[in-house]
């Protein structure tokens, strides 16, 4: 199977371009937050990354759906409105799956570098998959099955990759 894989336009319109990501389902920022660890902002706006960036997603991205079985899939590159700190303690997303956009990825480019890119995108579009197959109750949040799977398939790849090539 050859997966079609593009980056997508933000499926959101606001006045000023930027809008929340519904972080406050999530109580961990706050207890974070009042331990003064920097928490990622809940406002984002669309991300521009590097060519070299947005090529390295996209190819992590087809290697994913290709493993997975997915036939279509885009990323949207987004940049929170308060950057990360360059230095020190920092809680955030690096990537993010909705049920609400069943082909769409999110990354987080102002909080995932290049190195930590190809694992990020295995991650989300392991979400995806797991969301094609399963109801919305089951794919959505950051714990319970779609995670497991999400996180098994994120380090098989990090194995795989790590791993000394086969010679004969």
């Amino acid at each position: 199977m050859n997966p079609r894989v593009a980056v997508a336009d933000i499926p959101l319109e606001s006045p000023d371009g930027t809008f929340t990501i519904g972080r406050d389902t999530f109580p961990e920022f706050a207890e974070f937050a009042r331990r003064g660890i920097h928490v990622q902002s809940d406002r984002v706006r669309a991300a521009h990354p590097d060519p070299l960036y947005v090529e390295t997603a996209l190819a992590a991205l087809d290697e994913a759906c290709g493993q997975l079985g997915i036939p279509e899939a885009s990323i949207v590159f987004v940049d929170t409105v308060v950057p990360p700190p360059a230095y020190g303690l920092r809680y955030g997303f690096k990537g993010s799956y909705t049920t609400d956009y069943p082909t769409i990825i999110w990354i987080f480019a102002n909080w995932t570098n290049l190195t930590e890119l190809r694992d990020t995108v295995r991650h989300e579009a392991a979400h995806l998959a797991f969301a094609r197959t399963h109801t919305a109750e089951e794919s959505a949040g950051h714990s319970g099955p779609s995670e497991d799977f999400a996180l098994a398939f994120e380090q098989a790849g990090a194995a795989q990759e790590a791993a000394p090539p086969y010679t004969a």
